[in-house]
């Protein structure tokens, strides 16, 4: 009797808690920084936010731009000789000394994992030159990306006037990273030995993985972390931006202005938790779907195909909506078509609001010659009717001409066979 009230007793604590802990991963949860937004990594769709476009300054989460920035202009073997400039630099560093040689690899671990601002600097002066010509960079790729609200003076994070994002513009730009390959593979990386660099007194160089929520020996720890960078600066407090990924859906977080780290970092796993357990990605179209049909004349129509998948974020209390598709339709009726080819571009509706756009390719092939354009002329002439006046009085003429023709050919045979009285 004794046994079962115990197995009881534990049966219901682990009913309640396994409740409880659903009820909560459910909830929002607290988020303490100033500035902060969950976004749909596939869709870029704002699941939560808090200031998302007020600004503030990144601190070390701009080594996310900077990074991308490093990628798209370099080759990971590429040699980087350091200067004078990288190794002043203040804050977190790997202690890069002047002279030496790294790879472009060995600085982006110092960079992403150990934070190392001279990393950031040594990487700038390399692709541009120096860190304003560098920051010139930041700023094109952070418009490309969407980041409006966005201005880097430096590659590294470290105060500066005028240096700011936004929460909305840091997660576009870690949306943009997760994607590259190569900043996953480092980012991800757990630590790394320069071998060929060791101190000057002969100890061991290391990049060590800062990120708070990737390193299970931290109390931040979330196991479907995936990439992420953490920043702090006096002026910025505590800035954080990452990518969590769960059963293929990938969330994209970033907070800005944090004053309470323990409860920050805390409460950041929670918040991914929450968009996991309330929202889902779905195919909303296939590539290849016909998605409207183009009409060219009644005999000839073209199918209009997604080129691409698009998908959609949406509660999981919400049904599959319905789409609708708005596109400007140009005539395209006197050319020849190939099947794939780009037609049309169609934004894509749900409840009257525009949520993404998709290009439509044909689905068929459609040659216009010399022939075809003939037949469509001699088809609109005489389907207007000021043609038919013409074809009647053509006709009178032609049949006036060969009465008259007629008539002549008569009178010559009569003159002809008229008998002579000489």
């Amino acid at each position: 009797m004794v046994n079962f009230i115990k197995r009881l007793f534990l049966s219901t604590v682990l009913v309640s808690s396994i409740f409880t802990v659903a009820v909560k991963a459910t909830e929002l949860p607290p988020v303490f920084s100033e500035g902060a937004v969950l976004m749909d990594g596939r869709t870029g769709k704002v699941i939560y936010s808090k200031n998302e476009h007020t600004q503030y300054e990144p601190a070390s989460t701009t080594k996310v731009m900077t990074a991308l920035v490093v990628l798209e202009n370099t080759k990971l073997t590429d040699k980087v000789t350091i200067g004078e400039k990288p190794t002043l630099v203040d804050g977190s560093a790997i202690g890069i000394a002047k002279g030496e040689v790294y790879t472009i690899e060995e600085l982006m671990l110092g960079l992403l994992l150990e934070s190392g601002n001279d990393c950031a600097e040594a990487l700038a002066e390399h692709v541009a030159g120096s860190n304003e010509e560098f920051a010139k960079l930041m700023n094109a790729k952070a418009k490309e990306l969407g980041a409006l609200d966005t201005n880097f003076k430096n590659p590294s994070g470290l105060h500066e006037d005028g240096h700011i994002t936004t929460a909305y513009d840091l997660a576009l730009i870690m949306k943009a990273a997760y994607q590259n390959e190569d900043y996953v593979r480092i980012a991800q990386t757990e630590s790394h030995k320069y071998v060929n660099h060791p101190f000057s007194d002969g100890s061991e160089k290391w990049a060590t993985n800062r990120n708070q929520l990737f390193n299970e020996y931290t109390p931040y720890y979330y196991q479907y972390a995936y990439v992420g960078k953490n920043g702090y600066t006096p002026e910025a407090n505590h800035t954080y931006t990452a990518t969590a990924m769960k059963d293929g859906q990938f969330l994209v977080s970033a907070f800005l202005n944090a004053t309470d780290k323990d409860n920050f970092y805390t409460n950041i796993g929670p918040l991914f938790d929450y968009g996991f357990d309330n929202f889902e990605t779905i195919k909303l179209i296939n590539k290849n779907d016909v998605l409207d049909t183009y009409k060219i004349n009644d005999e000839i129509s073209i199918p209009l195909l997604a080129k691409d998948d698009l998908y959609y974020t949406k509660s999981k209390a919400e049904k599959i909506p319905s789409y609708t598709i708005d596109y400007l339709k140009k005539d395209i009726s006197k050319q020849s078509i190939s099947k794939g080819e780009n037609l049309f571009k169609a934004k894509i509706n749900v409840n009257g609001e525009t949520i993404s756009s998709v290009d439509l390719i044909s689905g068929a092939d459609r040659e216009y010659n010399t022939k075809i354009k003939m037949e469509e002329k001699f088809s609109s002439f005489i389907n207007t009717p000021s043609s038919i006046v013409v074809i009647v009085a053509v006709l009178i003429v032609l049949f006036i001409l060969i009465r008259y023709i007629i008539l002549s050919i008569r009178r010559k045979n009569i003159r002809k066979n008229r008998p002579s009285f000489k």
